[in-house]
């Protein structure tokens, strides 16, 4: 009988571990070569594994939840039903086995308290919160895990920290309204200062209203973290221009079917606009810059971030050596990536090594926005719906499609002058462009 080992595959330049979201299979099921057999997420992107030969999933060596490392064993495929039936039988018996604990280690292993001496390498968690913990002097074996099978989360840890340093409580006069016995680590730290009160029916309240508890996703958390840190570490400017699109327009109308035709997805304004955007980038590289303390970071290629809106999300993957690719090849970059996040194909190296990011909520019918920059990039630009409106040309008025762009920018680093010299020179590049997409 042969068997294939489903391991953990490389996820990225600096990325050795994932954390175990979901089975798409049960042990017993056929599986067949590439098809997706479990899903895992980083804390860059969910992405799904695939199974690495045709047979039968015998052995699920991980469960949800699990960190796995690189080349880790997450389970084992075979050419034989058979055998994923003894495998399960085994791997019942066994487990009936270890879950079978001695009377003297009851008691400790349900205490909570007795888990904070266990061995910290065991302790499930991210690398950023183990760089976190290292950082602010934090034994992680004394937090509470509230995430996955107890994983421990950034906020587990910045409440843990908080909770060390607050003062001790004074005593107040209790309230008439009742308070819930405990509230979650994670939704304190969320909401610092927010309590809630529940009913003798077990309904909760928030200053009187009804309210129905529901953790965000994975996914959601890491984007408020990210969020919140980037704005607390950044001083935010935008500033806005308005851009006439004619040429643009009439551009996309006239090679749109042929584009279709040729390469078999529809031609957008996004990879017009990403195209100029790169072009103002080349004539003003520090929009393409990081900072480290008082020094500026330049890089030298132009890797161009695109946000995706997801359910309930949204992920970055990024175009890079954007500044080397014309026009049709950014618009084919742009589709392959879009793609492959929707249907999470991506791979973690794909949402990493941004340099400057765009996000487009003119898709939607917005006007203009004032996005948070992406951190450790400087910039943001944000591009806005295409509205036909009077405008006034050679003192005459025309109507002319108009669209509002933003350049949200690190004023750490970039002045109002050169955001709007930015800005300006990507309005050139859009109300000149002469460059045909085939």
């Amino acid at each position: 009988m042969a068997t294939t080992e489903v391991l953990l595959p490389l996820m990225g330049e600096g990325v050795n571990e994932a954390t175990v979201s979901s089975w798409l299979v049960q042990v017993g099921d056929r599986v067949q070569k590439d098809a997706p057999l479990l899903e895992v997420s980083t804390d860059k992107v969910d992405t799904e594994i695939p199974a690495p030969a045709d047979g039968f999933l015998i052995q699920a060596s991980v469960k949800e939840g699990d960190t796995v490392e690189v080349n880790q064993v997450l389970g084992i495929i075979a050419d034989d039903r058979d055998e994923s039936v003894r495998q399960s039988t085994g791997g019942q018996q066994a487990q009936a086995v270890t879950s079978s604990p001695t009377p003297s280690n009851v008691t400790a292993s349900s205490n909570p308290a007795a888990a904070t001496s266990a061995d910290q390498s065991n302790i499930k968690s991210s690398p950023l919160v183990r760089k976190i913990a290292q950082e602010q002097g934090i034994d992680l074996a004394q937090v509470v895990g509230t995430g996955l099978h107890g994983r421990i989360t950034k906020k587990d840890v910045l409440a843990h920290q908080e909770q060390q340093s607050a003062p001790a409580a004074v005593p107040t006069q209790k309230s008439s309204t009742p308070v819930p016995a405990a509230v979650p680590a994670d939704t304190a730290m969320a909401h610092p200062g927010l309590s809630t009160s529940t009913d003798d029916q077990g309904r909760e309240y928030l200053e009187g209203v009804e309210v129905q508890r529901q953790p965000m996703s994975r996914m959601r958390c890491l984007i408020a973290d990210h969020m919140v840190e980037s704005v607390r570490t950044s001083p935010h400017v935008t500033t806005v221009f308005e851009m006439d699109m004619h040429k643009v327009v009439r551009m996309r109308e006239a090679y749109k079917d042929r584009f279709f035709k040729e390469e078999g997805f529809k031609l957008t304004y996004t990879p017009f606009l990403i195209h100029a955007a790169v072009e103002a980038v080349k004539k003003f590289p520090i929009v393409n810059s990081s900072l480290d303390g008082y020094d500026l970071l330049l890089k030298k290629d132009i890797n161009i971030g695109c946000a995706v809106a997801l359910d309930g999300g949204l992920i970055v993957p990024v175009i890079k050596k954007a500044g080397e690719l014309s026009l049709l090849g950014i618009a084919r970059r742009l589709n392959d990536l879009v793609v492959r996040a929707r249907s999470k194909k991506l791979k973690p190296d794909e949402v990493q090594g941004g340099t400057f990011s765009i996000t487009n909520p003119g898709g939607y019918g917005s006007l203009t926005s004032n996005p948070i920059i992406n951190q450790p990039q400087v910039a943001i630009l944000g591009v806005g719906t295409i509205v036909k409106r009077p405008v006034v040309v050679d003192d005459m008025i025309a109507i002319r499609p108009q669209m509002m762009a933003s350049l949200t920018f690190d004023h750490r680093v970039i002045d109002g002058e050169v955001g709007a010299k930015y800005l300006a020179a990507m309005k050139e590049a859009l109300e000149n462009y002469d460059t045909p997409p085939l």
